[in-house]
């Protein structure tokens, strides 16, 4: 499969998006930062991670860059502590939509004030129709919930903020 992608409205260019895809998982999978390659019908493609996003870039356009599947370079949970203060930030493994409950008629999971063990649900995040629950990393009290429910959530995104017990 292949997508075209317009830059300035001036320049077209069709980008090998499964080759990508591939590209993408070697990064995930090699833990690298960066790779070229260069494909007989395409010329050299570039991919790159960036802080949480992967960049594609191909010198046959000029920069010209478009972003690669994000889920396909997600890593597992990736909480970490918030710089401010002691509160423990749970962020978003991945791209998709952000639940509170297992259904919209049960109750939510978490709310502000609620006491959670480390393994405990905290939501459900849903990407390309798989529902995936998120669980507690640390054992505390949840202090914010950053995001509303089916709200559409970025990787890396902020969801949780918990205090971890002393």
């Amino acid at each position: 499969m292949t997508k075209t992608l317009e830059k300035d409205n001036t320049a077209k260019v069709t980008v090998p998006v499964d080759a990508i895809n591939q590209l993408a998982e070697i990064l995930k999978v090699q833990d690298l930062t960066e790779i070229e390659v260069e494909l007989e019908d395409w010329g050299k493609i570039k991919v790159r991670k960036e802080a949480s996003n992967l960049v594609v870039s191909s010198p046959v356009a000029a920069s010209s860059n478009a972003a690669a599947d994000p889920t396909a370079s997600a890593p597992a949970n990736s909480p970490a502590a918030s710089e401010n203060s002691n509160l423990f930030e749970v962020k978003s493994p991945m791209v998709g939509t952000f639940y509170a409950a297992p259904s919209p008629e049960a109750d939510a999971f978490i709310k502000v004030g609620d006491k959670v063990k480390k393994g405990d649900t905290l939501c459900i995040v849903e990407a390309m129709k798989l529902m995936n629950e998120l669980p507690a990393d640390v054992s505390g009290t949840v202090k914010e919930i950053c995001v509303s429910d089916a709200q559409a959530i970025s990787f890396g995104e902020v969801l949780i903020k918990i205090e971890p017990d002393a």
